[in-house]
């Protein structure tokens, strides 16, 4: 087998986590809104918060786009309050809500050392579902969109294609001219970052960090907690 040449990172739950930034962030969000600013921000995030469940399992089953996903999530939870809003409202809300998320997320160190090691070694770059202007903002926050190359972030809403299609992981060998067996996924999702691109030849780590996952899998590579895991599995 090919020796591995590049490590590709899922974002969401793997470089940023969201529990970090979602909850203080969407209750500021209401707390500065001129459509929310009057409401209870407390009650306002367990319906929002609901709702958002709720409509990641239609995003994730490929029911709605991402861009539907975010304007419902608004929509829905004012439905829920009794209060009638509109398209407009809930962009200028998402728009909101990116600014004051991206200021609460905060560098760290450890994990930006380690992809820098790693980097001496692979090439290193990220693969995420989502769009481009969002998640290129996470990495900025988070200290390390100068950490990996351009051309290695690959960004659904810019490739074409969401993980788990194959689509977007054939885009990353044709990118990298590389062999399906020379690259390494590491991610939560076990469907997107670990079956999917398993089925197309990839090798794959799964971070089950919340340890909630299924781990009676015998696919990936390996089963991680935490991502300096990775300097024992990829460095030593």
């Amino acid at each position: 087998m090919d020796p591995i040449k590049l490590v590709l990172f899922d974002l969401d739950d793997t470089l940023v986590h969201f529990d970090d930034y979602w909850e203080i962030s969407v209750k500021e969000t209401f707390k500065n809104h001129f459509y929310t600013k009057d409401m209870n921000e407390h009650d306002l995030f367990e319906v929002f918060n609901k709702v958002d469940r709720f409509l990641v399992g239609k995003l994730d089953s490929r029911q709605i786009s991402i861009e539907e996903y975010r304007i419902n999530r608004f929509l829905y939870s004012m439905e829920q309050v009794g209060e009638t809003s509109d398209v407009e409202t809930a962009i200028d809300f998402e728009r909101l809500y990116q600014s004051i998320g991206k200021k609460n997320m905060k560098p760290n160190m450890k994990v930006i050392k380690l992809i820098s090691d790693l980097s001496n070694h692979y090439r290193v770059g990220v693969l995420t579902n989502g769009s481009k202007g969002w998640q290129l903002d996470k990495l900025e926050a988070i200290g390390l969109y100068n950490v990996f190359p351009n051309e290695y972030i690959f960004i659904s809403e810019e490739v074409g294609h969401e993980k788990p299609s194959p689509e977007i992981y054939h885009h990353v060998l044709n990118t990298a001219s590389l062999q399906p067996e020379q690259v390494l996924i590491v991610g939560d999702s076990i469907e997107n970052d670990v079956l999917a691109p398993i089925q197309q030849g990839f090798r794959a780590i799964l971070l089950n960090n919340k340890d909630t996952q299924k781990t009676q899998i015998s696919h990936p590579l390996t089963i991680i907690t935490e991502l300096e895991e990775l300097r024992w599995i990829l460095l030593s």
